[in-house]
């Protein structure tokens, strides 16, 4: 099992895509990211699953962080699963950018893993599951199974 290198590019975009989407609040584009039965978990608890529920988490990001919210993906790893599925492992930072210089704010980092398939849309993120660095809140935690 081998991705070519086209795979590689088109799974990273994805990533890179997801991280833009949601930090400058194009929930369309972002939408676009995952497959309809998508499901995220963070640290084995909360689990958002659907679109709109992924949609809705990111919108109260936004709020929190005064649209301020930044994910940053680091050392991206794919693991091939076969010729239409892969693992992509990376670091996340994320952060709240604030508006003047020493504003900005460490909320949390973390090790990502996203479960990634090729449908007739390209490739799209059917599964996510975070664990952090550091032990934190989701304020919206209890939310998170509303968007099933």
């Amino acid at each position: 099992m081998s991705l070519t290198a086209l795979d590689r590019l088109e799974i990273g975009e994805l990533v890179a895509k997801f991280c833009h989407c949601s930090d400058y609040g194009d929930w369309d584009g972002l939408a676009t990211c995952f497959t309809p039965d998508v499901v995220t978990s963070l640290f084995g608890a909360a689990a958002y699953v659907g679109v709109a529920a992924q949609v809705a988490h990111a919108g109260r990001s936004a709020e929190w962080t005064q649209g301020q919210n930044r994910h940053l993906a680091m050392n991206l790893w794919i693991e091939a699963e076969g010729p239409d599925a892969a693992r992509v492992h990376y670091y996340v930072v994320n952060l709240a950018a604030g508006t003047s210089p020493g504003d900005p704010k460490l909320i949390v980092t973390g090790r990502m893993t996203d479960r990634v398939v090729r449908g007739p849309a390209g490739w799209r993120i059917a599964r996510r599951d975070f664990v952090p660095d550091q032990q934190f809140t989701v304020p919206d935690g209890d939310a998170a199974t509303g968007g099933r």
